[in-house]
């Protein structure tokens, strides 16, 4: 068997108590530093942004209360819906969205669109004071306009939101003192 490399590393105490807190009993250091630079070399491609959305996609999926939907299952119910002219998915949708609020009562405007966009409801770019959402289909757009009325009414935030043919454009009105 081929010996290990053995190296040296000098860690802070921050970074010392990280590698400790890993460790669990009867394992060693060597053993932790090895997996996490095994974890790391998977995931070094990820960018902040990816690595932000991967927190939030394992936030909302481990607490069970969310799950994966293929975007061409939601466009067909929410076709079923539209054909159907049920006011009652409607205002379903309504009481959930104000329920989203309560539970989203300290997000700012832009957290909460960046963590439906993690949900691939819609692409967001940023453009001056307006967070620009694209969306890919007309029931999407609905949808979502409607749920993000809903939050920000719950929320008392003064938010504006102008529609495009396949966007919505959403700005945070700053309040005059």
């Amino acid at each position: 068997m081929k010996l290990p490399i053995r190296m040296s590393v000098a860690l802070d105490e921050e970074t010392a108590e990280i590698l400790e807190s890993l460790r669990s009993p009867g394992t060693s250091q060597s053993d932790v530093v090895r997996r996490a630079l095994r974890f790391y070399n998977s995931f070094k491609d990820l960018r902040g942004q990816d690595l932000e959305r991967i927190r939030l996609h394992e936030e909302m999926l481990s607490s069970g209360e969310h799950v994966i939907l293929d975007l061409d299952h939601l466009v067909a119910f929410l076709d079923v819906v539209e054909k159907s002219a049920s006011q009652d998915f409607w205002e379903v949708h309504r009481k959930i969205s104000r329920n989203h609020a309560e539970q989203l009562q300290n997000a700012s405007v832009e957290n909460i669109l960046r963590r439906l966009e993690s949900c691939n409801f819609f692409r967001m770019s940023k453009s001056g004071e307006d967070q620009t959402l694209v969306f890919g289909n007309e029931a999407v757009k609905k949808f979502m306009r409607l749920f993000l009325e809903e939050i920000f009414k719950g929320l008392n935030k003064d938010v504006e939101i102008k529609e495009d043919l396949s966007k919505l454009r959403v700005r945070a009105v700053k309040k005059l003192r």
